[in-house]
């Protein structure tokens, strides 16, 4: 089993933080960089806690993920069709709501502040009227896509917490944009802490008019930078049947296959800090999984 945990070794607090006075802390903090090529899309997790409350968990995107983005200035001018931030080469942020994306554009201060004409403005995230978006989250385990439209490569960092022990998300019924909650490359349905085996499968018989689709089982759909790698759930019992043509022997395990049979290869396993979507038919169910930094 691959298995990859990316945590920063200078920014690792689990152990003495103090050993003269004997203070131990529990939480790992680290940072993920996640290069994005120019003029490219990427899916980018939310693998670390972080955030804009007391707690800092709410996952803001205002401080979870601002570092590294490109911003540039798009004058206040009216009826200027340069205004709008979608024809600068401001980095931007496709929150998913379950049926379509919501879009922000980054403008650091100086330049948030020369597109609004007046006042002082922060860093951040803003929609296309020039409101500052104070709210929009990425809870731990959500993902969304950052568009690089600059001409340059860019890196991403996210800062903060590595999740531990048990935690619950629900997958609801239609497109999931997710990530594994922990900062990790593996099987995305590695046992303990990967997808649950909840997903909905089907026992189609490996003939040509009965290959999967997304509305006989569940699909992971991985992005490669410019499409979609489409894999199907099935359940152990059902992978079998499937690829024996009906048949009982050999045993296939559980896992993502893609529509000819083929395992999902560990080239399109989700990389650390790299989202995805689950296609789930049925009711919602429960992703518990629990992770300890040993």
């Amino acid at each position: 089993m691959k298995k990859t945990l990316l945590i920063a070794a200078a920014a690792l607090a689990a152990g003495v933080i103090s050993s003269q006075a004997q203070v131990y802390s529990l939480n790992v903090v680290g940072y993920v960089n996640q290069p994005i090529p120019a003029n490219s899309y990427q899916i980018v997790g939310s693998q670390m806690i972080n955030g804009s409350d007391a707690n800092q968990t709410n996952g803001n995107i205002n401080t979870t993920l601002i570092n590294g983005l490109v911003s540039s200035p798009v004058p206040a001018t009216g009826g200027n069709p340069s205004q709008n931030p979608a024809l600068s080469t401001n980095s931007q942020i496709l929150l998913w709501n379950g049926i379509t994306f919501t879009i922000y554009y980054y403008f650091n201060a100086a330049d948030a502040t020369s597109w609004e004409g007046s006042g002082t403005w922060s860093a951040g995230w803003y929609d296309g009227l020039g409101d500052y978006e104070s709210s929009a989250a990425l809870p731990i385990g959500t993902a969304a896509f950052i568009y690089n439209h600059s001409g340059s490569s860019m890196t991403v960092t996210t800062v903060g917490t590595v999740e531990q022990g048990t935690n619950v998300e629900t997958i609801v019924p239609g497109f999931n944009l997710l990530c594994l909650q922990e900062p990790i490359s593996t099987n995305p349905i590695v046992g303990g802490y990967g997808l649950p085996l909840t997903l909905t499968s089907s026992n189609d018989v490996n003939a040509f008019n009965d290959t999967p689709t997304t509305q006989t089982q569940d699909a992971i759909l991985t992005w490669n930078g410019i499409t979609y790698g489409i894999y199907y759930y099935f359940n152990a019992a059902d992978a079998t049947y499937w690829e024996n043509n009906g048949g009982g022997s050999p045993a296939y395990a559980a896992g993502f296959y893609d529509s000819l049979g083929g395992s999902m290869p560990t080239s399109a396993y989700p990389q650390v800090n790299q989202g995805f979507f689950i296609s789930h038919i049925g009711a919602a169910i429960q992703w518990t999984n629990t992770f300890t930094v040993q």
